[in-house]
């Protein structure tokens, strides 16, 4: 069965994915060129070194300056040398992922802290030396117990690496491009499955378990699937509503990928078997013009205020505004809401930020749309190629 009925076109793009893990390009990130750049923000903020922690693969950092993916860790970074300090789950592995980086093994049962202050020993580092630490990384308490029990002058620094993360590498945006177009392949399956009488959770287990097949590790996140009235909640929680002919029905999924970076989609498309409300079909021709405007304004130099505005201000012009009522985008990275600060920064070649306007109307349905874009030197590339609509 066809997915659109007969007047509902694709905007066809060339599309060339290789699918399948076993075919997907190995890329290295250069993790020792993350690693020196970090070196260099020390110097210029006069420190000596700095400590990372993941826990429970709660920071992505730990990741991105050493190539180390185990969940417990703790780098010491320091002018002229890199150490890692994990527990024997990870001794044979950590070797492997952060060659360049000394590792320090946490004995069982032997304190962190005491193997911190041993490894500080280790890089000739003192009471007197200056360490940073990721002060948002850690709870108050932990916090405290840093600065009571680790022998050196310790300076609470908020955001240094993500200072790093906002703007990618080639390796990193072939990463993600990689992630997109895996992603935008399994939209194309999914949507030709798409008929009256699937229930949303059935639509989302075909992406989850397709983007799995094609070599995700992980979602990126929960997959949204959004039909009917449910289509007017910008961030639904997948259900079991059965979809009807000629309602809309959000796809908004995404995966995590070796080399750990992620893909983040959405498209907005038409149950087969009936026309959509012409209303909807207004709304949809808006959304996409907007997400069009966006892209051509997204370039080196733009703050972020202003790329939202290109689209939000075309959407006020057709008298939607107030239904638009999400942010235009986010930077996409190791994760799918990979830091930026959004304030302080422009947007400059090697960002990846996501172009998703929407509009909302509550008991009548939703529409979004939304493309992976990478800031180039002169302008801006989307990374997913996935189809529109043209009605």
């Amino acid at each position: 069965m066809d997915l659109f009925f007969p007047t509902i076109t694709f905007i066809i793009f060339a599309i060339s994915v290789d699918l399948g893990l076993n075919n997907m390009q190995t890329l290295n990130v250069n993790f020792s060129s993350h690693c020196q750049k970090f070196k260099t923000l020390l110097c210029d903020l006069g420190l000596d070194g700095f400590l990372l922690r993941n826990f429970e693969g709660n920071n992505n950092n730990v990741y991105y300056l050493s190539g180390f993916s185990g969940t417990t860790g703790v780098l010491l970074i320091t002018k002229d040398g890199q150490f890692l300090i994990t527990d024997a789950r990870y001794w044979t592995r950590a070797s492997l992922e952060a060659p360049s980086f000394t590792l320090v093994k946490l004995e069982r049962g032997q304190k962190m802290i005491d193997a911190i202050n041993a490894t500080l020993v280790m890089a000739n580092l003192g009471a007197e030396s200056k360490i940073g630490f990721e002060s948002h990384q850690l709870s108050f308490e932990l916090a405290n117990i840093y600065l009571k029990e680790i022998k050196a002058s310790l300076l609470p620094v908020a955001n240094l690496v993500e200072q790093l993360r906002q703007y990618k590498t080639p390796e990193e945006i072939d990463l993600i491009k990689q992630a997109c177009d895996v992603t935008c392949e399994v939209f194309a399956q999914v949507a030709k499955l798409i008929e009256p009488g699937l229930r949303e959770d059935e639509i989302a287990f075909e992406l989850d378990t397709r983007l799995r097949k094609h070599g995700a590790i992980a979602n990126s996140f929960p997959s949204i699937v959004a039909s009917g009235v449910n289509s007017a909640v910008p961030h639904h929680k997948t259900s079991t509503r059965v979809v009807k002919a000629g309602e809309p029905v959000i796809l908004d999924f995404g995966g995590l990928f070796p080399g750990g970076y992620c893909s983040d989609l959405t498209r907005t498309v038409f149950v087969p078997g009936a026309s959509p409300n012409p209303k909807m079909v207004e709304i949809y021709k808006i959304v996409l013009e907007a997400n069009r405007q966006a892209a051509k304004a997204l370039k080196p130099g733009i703050t972020w205020a202003n790329y939202d505005k290109v689209a939000r201000d075309y959407i006020v012009s057709r008298g939607y505004g107030e239904y638009f009522t999400h942010g235009l985008g986010h930077s996409v990275g190791l994760l799918v809401h990979d830091p930026f600060d959004y304030e302080k920064f422009t947007f400059e070649e090697g960002t990846v930020v996501t172009n998703e306007p929407g509009i909302y109307v509550e008991g009548l349905g939703g529409v979004r749309i939304e493309d992976d874009m990478v800031v180039t030197a002169n302008g801006s590339v989307s990374l997913t190629l996935a189809p529109y609509l043209v009605f």
